[in-house]
C-alpha cells in the first residue's frame, strides 16, 4: 500500500492545528480560573471593608447633623459614599461573572468558538479583578487617613 505524501502531510497538519487549538483552549481556561482563584479570596476583605465604610458613613453623617456647614465633613461623606459604590460594584461584578461563567458549556463549543468565548471570559474576569483590587486599595488608603 502506497501512502500519498501530500495526503499524509495534510492529515498531520490538521492534527497539529487541532492539537494547538486544544492547547490554546486549555491555556485560556487555566488563565481564567487562575485570575478568578487569585481574586476570589479577596471577597471577604471587600465585604469587611464595605461594612467598615458603612459605619464610617453613618458616623460622618451623624457629625454632619451637628456641624451641617462643615465642608470637609461633607467631602469626606461624599468620598465615602463613592468608595462604597465602587466596592458594591466590584462585589456585584464578581457575582455576575460567576453566575454567567459556564466552563462546562464552553468545552462543548466548536474549537474556534471556545477560544473566542474563553478570550472574552478572560477579559471579563481581568476587569472584575482590576475593579476589586482597585476598590479595596482605595478604600484601605482612605480609611487609614481617617
Amino acid at each position: 500500500m502506497k501512502i500519498n505524501p501530500l495526503l499524509l502531510s495534510g492529515i498531520l497538519f490538521a492534527f497539529a492545528c487541532q492539537n494547538e487549538e486544544q492547547t490554546q483552549i486549555s491555556t485560556l481556561e487555566r488563565d481564567v480560573m487562575t485570575i478568578h482563584d487569585a481574586v476570589m479570596p479577596k471577597m471577604s476583605e471587600l465585604v469587611a471593608l464595605e461594612s467598615t465604610l458603612r459605619k464610617h458613613i453613618a458616623h460622618t453623617d451623624s457629625l454632619l447633623t451637628l456641624l451641617p456647614g462643615d465642608t470637609t465633613l461633607q467631602q469626606v461623606l461624599e468620598h465615602s459614599r463613592l468608595l462604597s459604590v465602587q466596592l458594591q460594584k466590584a462585589d456585584a461584578g464578581m457575582m455576575n461573572w460567576m453566575r454567567h461563567y459556564k466552563g462546562d458549556s464552553l468545552k462543548k463549543l466548536p474549537t474556534s468558538q471556545a477560544i473566542q468565548a474563553l478570550t472574552q471570559e478572560k477579559i471579563k474576569i481581568e476587569q472584575v479583578s482590576d475593579d476589586m483590587l482597585k476598590s479595596i486599595e482605595e478604600t484601605q488608603n482612605f480609611l487609614k487617613q481617617q
